[in-house]
């Protein structure tokens, strides 16, 4: 089904999503029956200070993730839009009713991380679109856009949500009320464009996740939305965490269970032309009709200068080397502790067999089928996790053992 659009987006810039018919929503105490009596009043309150249309839908929509059907979905506006400053006291009664929301019991799951195993041209596809998404959603702090990138990642791997990185990112892109990610489809991509610095930084996170890099903030979120809002669709869900300004959620019930992670990453990831003057992947065109829209798509956005040279990846605590054998498994670890000493953002990816070995970013599906062992350490670490294809070095710990994006 089209689900709930999700946005990242700071106070000045629009968030949309799918049109609620004009008309507000009549609130009554049967509708709450969980919450308490604070959060009770100050839904109530928020209702009434709603215009019109504004972000309440006349009927609360029914979310179910293995249906087809679209929800009527509220249509968000901004903080502050208002001239009459009704947009921030909107703000505020979310907030409290936000706060008054507690997080999941338990602890947080993280997501398996994500080893992207496809063609050159799909790698280089699905690169450019995560790295919008991070850009586009999250701005320029990496660390919010890679909690943005496990959202996307954890989509494809949802058995509700297309099976590749730009179905997922422009999923509903063609509706101008459909969209998942509002910068698809509200003309962000047009009015904005990021840096060389920015956009390289944004390609450089998205490698990263591709690589299988975790945001273990997130866990298995599918879901986001910028805390000065209180969209209908997020009583459906448990709040699993709260990053900054944002809070991510995941359905209750089997939509949230492990077993709907389990979909295959799908490959073939389509060109997308809104990203044509961004990405050199999305930018060939087929003669024809199709090739007539791209050139109209690449006259009305300016293009983006050339970026600079790229850091390597030793700048970028990136090692991708061939291992001993004989030194045994135990000594990949160590290995990888001495090339990571004093960084602490590090991964060591390692091959026994050297004509596999990669050397660019991100990993050929060739070498991702082949990896042997993988050394990973965050800045919130201080160990780091190490783990072993266990098909080729058996563990007694089966968590040490990689997993495949399946």
């Amino acid at each position: 089904m089209a689900l709930p659009p999700i946005s990242t987006r700071s106070p000045e810039r629009s968030i949309s999503s799918d049109g609620a018919a004009a008309g507000g929503h009549r609130i009554v105490e049967q509708d709450l029956p969980s919450i308490g009596t604070a959060a009770r009043t100050a839904l109530l309150c928020l209702a009434v200070l709603l215009t019109p249309g504004a972000t309440v839908p006349k009927a609360h929509p029914t979310l179910h993730p293995l249906s087809g059907a679209p929800p009527a979905l509220p249509a968000m506006r901004p903080e502050g839009s208002s001239g009459d400053g009704a947009g921030e006291v909107q703000a505020q009664m979310a907030r409290a009713f936000n706060a008054s929301i507690p997080v999941a019991r338990g602890s947080l799951v993280p997501a398996q991380p994500f080893y992207l195993d496809a063609s050159f041209a799909d790698r280089a596809r699905a690169l450019d679109c995560l790295a919008a998404a991070d850009f586009y959603e999250a701005g320029g702090d990496p660390s919010d856009q890679r909690a943005v990138a496990q959202v996307v990642l954890n989509r494809v791997r949802h058995v509700a949500f297309p099976a590749t990185i730009c179905g997922v990112v422009f999923d509903g892109a063609d509706r101008p009320t459909g969209c998942q990610f509002t910068f698809t489809c509200d003309g962000s991509l047009y009015r904005r464009r990021p840096t060389p610095s920015a956009w390289q930084q944004a390609r450089r996170v998205a490698a990263e996740m591709l690589l299988g890099r975790v945001d273990t903030e997130v866990g298995q979120a599918t879901h986001y939305h910028t805390d000065w809002v209180s969209p209908i669709w997020d009583r459906t869900m448990d709040k699993l965490a709260i990053v900054k300004t944002h809070l991510f959620f995941r359905w209750r019930g089997a939509g949230g269970a492990p077993s709907a992670f389990t979909k295959r990453y799908g490959g073939s990831e389509p060109r997308i032309l809104r990203l044509a003057a961004l990405s050199a992947a999305h930018a060939g065109a087929e003669a024809g009709t199709e090739g007539a829209e791209l050139a109209a798509v690449a006259a009305a956005a300016p293009q983006v200068a050339p970026a600079p040279p790229a850091l390597s990846l030793h700048d970028q605590g990136v090692f991708l080397v061939t291992l001993p054998v004989a030194a045994g498994p135990d000594s990949f670890r160590r290995m990888a502790e001495q090339q990571c000493a004093g960084l602490s953002d590090c991964r060591f990816v390692g091959w026994t067999n050297p004509a596999r070995r990669a050397d660019t970013l991100p990993l050929p599906g060739s070498a991702v089928d082949a990896i042997s062992f993988t050394f990973v350490r965050h800045p919130d670490q201080k160990t780091g996790r190490a783990q072993w294809n266990c098909a080729e070095f058996p563990r007694v710990n089966t968590e040490e053992c990689l997993h495949r994006a399946d």
